[in-house]
């Protein structure tokens, strides 16, 4: 058994600025610079700097879509933190009961080799999530359309309903498979691209703050209206 239970963490950019800073923390203070960067008095200092009206409201622009980008990667990593959970949370119930099983069919079987064999009982238990599944759905389909290994099983008190729910929590922990590997690669996707996004948009920032700090050299309580006391 496989599980992913960290894949869809959230990784961090790597930012020019402080890459400590958590994205609603970054935005916050970004946004606040940007915003205040706009009254007319700062905005004079800053414009002789390079940093004209136009390119500030730009930034402003490209900024709320930094956060836009942001809601999506959150939500798309909750929907795959939900199916990854969802899926451990099942695989969890099912595997020690299969495991056991596992343990009835190779002493019940273990002088026939065919059974052996056509129920997968041979070797260890498969890692990937699809072999695990189809490995177990091997073993719970192969008794269970067979009479004689089906009633070698429930003479030892495995009984057909305790098979037929290994067959069925399989079945539905099989399903699950795809829809975790969508929400993973869709996750993937999201944080790949705020994350580009984000550093692009750090990289201009740090540039503008350098400047910035300068203009403003003379005037620290218009300095400290952009959010920077040093």
């Amino acid at each position: 058994m496989e599980t992913n239970a960290n894949s869809g963490e959230q990784a961090k950019p790597i930012l020019q600025s402080n890459r400590y800073e958590n994205f609603d923390t970054y935005y916050t203070n970004r946004l606040t610079a940007l915003t205040n960067a706009s009254d007319a008095d700062i905005l004079t200092l800053v414009a002789k700097a390079g940093y004209p009206p136009d390119m500030i409201s730009s930034k402003m622009a490209e900024l709320e879509d930094l956060k836009k980008m942001d809601d999506i990667q959150k939500k798309e990593y909750g929907e795959q933190y939900q199916a990854t959970a969802s899926y451990d949370e099942l695989a969890a119930s099912l595997h020690p009961t299969y495991l056991d099983d596992v343990k009835w069919g190779k002493l019940i079987f273990k002088n026939d080799l065919a059974a052996l064999n056509s129920l997968g009982l041979k070797g260890k238990r498969l890692r990937p999530e699809s072999s695990y599944c189809n490995q177990a759905l091997l073993f719970y389909e192969g008794v269970l359309s067979n009479s004689t290994y089906k009633a070698a099983m429930e003479a030892r008190g495995i009984t057909t309903d305790l098979l037929e729910s290994g067959r069925t929590g399989f079945t539905n922990l099989k399903k699950m498979i795809p829809k975790k590997a969508k929400e993973t690669g869709e996750s993937q996707q999201a944080t790949n691209a705020r994350d580009k996004a984000w550093e692009k948009f750090d990289k201009w920032f740090v540039e503008f703050k350098k400047y910035a700090v300068l203009a403003l050299g003379k005037t620290p309580q218009l300095r400290e209206k952009l959010g920077w006391k040093e």
